[in-house]
């Protein structure tokens, strides 16, 4: 996607001055906290093991320890904390007192929207997910739950991860799809299943923080347990065999993404920086 913004070195930060410094990836916090800015944010996207921050041992070792400490020891700087999904805000402030303000993600309407699709003769059912192999993504459930759905129906599956897709496109990968389905076991704010929902088409997803600002169970989309295969097939097969279902979850999804609307949240973001600034924000 291209950058509107201006591309400045590394060494900006500490021999300019700015009104405002975000940063999104935990490890910069020590870069962030030398720099001469009159509001420093640290916008969370996602909160990595969260429950080992309440009872963080740094001698004890276990994947991606070092981005757990960078987000430990980030979340206790003096910056403004802004959390992208209530979730998370909800989970910093019940589990570890903290005061953060929720900015919640968008979604871009003009990339991300329904694209009527010419019908085919094919009658397999087609189930797109974003087949991105990181493990916590949750594709290789998505897998095993195919090969059990593959027992009793006709299916084809697709995925777009590593296809080099442009973003222009990505609305006609979603509305040829059937049905979405997402796996992952965590998520700050999932993007593919509002993406998906933005496009017109029906969602099976985890039933994880990330989703819960839009995905609601038998409302929007069906929710089934993070690393449970049974259960996500049982949820593609009720998805397959019920076209009235696929066809109001995805009506009342459509609806729902309205209030997620990108330039919004955006705007919404700059006013949280003026009123923290001090600044008086101009409209003209």
């Amino acid at each position: 996607m291209p950058s509107r913004a201006d591309v400045r070195p590394l060494d900006a930060l500490w021999q300019e001055s700015t009104d405002v410094l975000i940063f999104n990836n935990p490890p910069d916090y020590t870069l962030v906290r030398r720099a001469r800015a009159r509001l420093k944010v640290f916008y969370i996207l996602e909160l990595y093991d969260r429950d080992r921050l309440l009872r963080f041992d740094p001698r004890i070792f276990w994947p991606r320890k070092g981005r757990m400490l960078a987000l430990k020891r980030a979340l206790q700087m003096p910056f403004l904390m802004v959390a992208n999904a209530t979730w998370i805000q909800e989970w910093l402030t019940d589990r570890m007192g903290m005061d953060v303000e929720l900015q919640l993600g968008g979604i871009n309407r003009e990339l991300f929207h329904p694209v009527a699709r010419a019908h085919d003769r094919r009658d397999a059912f087609r189930i797109l997910c974003s087949g991105d192999p990181r493990e916590h993504k949750g594709t290789a459930t998505i897998m095993d739950a195919i090969e059990r759905v593959r027992r009793g129906h006709r299916v084809e599956l697709a995925t777009y991860h590593g296809m080099g897709i442009p973003q222009a496109r990505m609305a006609d990968t979603y509305a040829a799809a059937d049905l979405f389905v997402d796996a992952q076991w965590h998520a700050g704010w999932n993007n593919p299943v509002i993406e998906a929902m933005a496009c017109g088409t029906p969602v099976v997803c985890t039933d994880i923080g990330g989703v819960r600002d839009f995905a609601f169970h038998e409302r929007t989309a069906l929710l089934v347990p993070p690393r449970d295969p049974a259960a996500l097939a049982s949820a593609i097969t009720r998805m397959i065999d019920d076209a009235a279902l696929r066809e109001r979850l995805a009506a009342a999804a459509l609806s729902g993404v309205d209030r997620f609307d990108w330039d919004r949240a955006a705007d919404e973001f700059l006013d949280k920086l003026y009123r923290y600034s001090g600044h008086a924000r101009t409209v003209t």
